[in-house]
């Protein structure tokens, strides 16, 4: 198996973060404009990409606000992967994304595609965060 694993600083409050990770506006701010999220354990994540036809759905196992979000993929290219995203509040009131995607089967073009997007989106995810702008890697 094969994780992702990387993190950011992030000059904005736990809660800032935790909504643009979990929330349907907080999806739309950074990641892609046609995305649903629903709330707490048991709920999903909905994600719809510009030329793919179904929508990558992940489950919520774990969520705790302001602190961390656990998501498993149940379809797509994503299947049986996990990604956690834990928030860790700094000294100076900013915070440190830590993020693994963990469960790829190797390291293959796939999982080497996913590195490189996450970096890129996470370049998102800070401005938006920072700035309150809405940057939207995918939109429509």
């Amino acid at each position: 198996m094969a994780d992702i694993a990387m993190q950011l600083h992030i000059a904005a409050d736990p809660d800032t973060v935790y909504a643009a990770i979990s929330t349907t506006d907080g999806i739309h701010g950074w990641f892609t404009t046609t995305a649903t999220a629903e709330q707490g354990v048991g709920g999903a994540h909905e994600l719809r990409f510009p030329g793919v036809e179904e929508p990558w759905r992940l489950h919520i196992t774990e969520a705790e606000p302001g602190k961390r979000l656990v998501l498993t993929g149940e379809n797509g290219p994503w299947t049986g992967t996990v990604q956690t995203y834990e928030i860790l509040t700094r000294p100076d009131g900013d915070v440190t994304l830590r993020f693994t995607h963990s469960g790829f089967p190797g390291i293959d073009d796939a999982y080497r595609d996913f590195t490189y997007g996450w970096a890129t989106k996470f370049t998102q995810l800070k401005t938006y965060t920072e700035t309150g702008e809405p940057a939207p890697f995918f939109t429509g």
